[in-house]
């Protein structure tokens, strides 16, 4: 599996985007600040909006492997199952 190299970008609209390195394609993800935040928060509005992304990321890898667990325990109970039924069916 290759590495995705993700970037942290500003849209013309002033949203923050994270988006592959190697690709102008539409954003993974999206944040957007009200004005008044924006204003509030003045130059830390970046940083804050990394850290929302970077706990995205972190979410969505999390998912990611849960559901790669759940994947290898269904493929173990289909293992057992295909097992049981080499065995000589009984008839009474």
């Amino acid at each position: 599996m290759s590495d995705m190299f993700l970037e942290i970008i500003e849209l013309d609209d002033g949203q923050i985007a994270l988006r592959r390195a190697d690709s102008d394609d539409e954003p993974i993800m999206r944040i957007s600040f009200s004005e008044s935040v924006r204003e509030q928060l003045e130059e830390e509005c970046i940083d804050v909006a990394k850290v929302m992304l970077t706990a995205g990321i972190h979410m969505i890898s999390d998912l990611n492997i849960k559901a790669s667990e759940a994947a290898d325990r269904i493929g173990e109970l289909d293992t057992e199952l295909d097992d049981s039924d080499s065995r000589p069916r009984v008839i009474h």
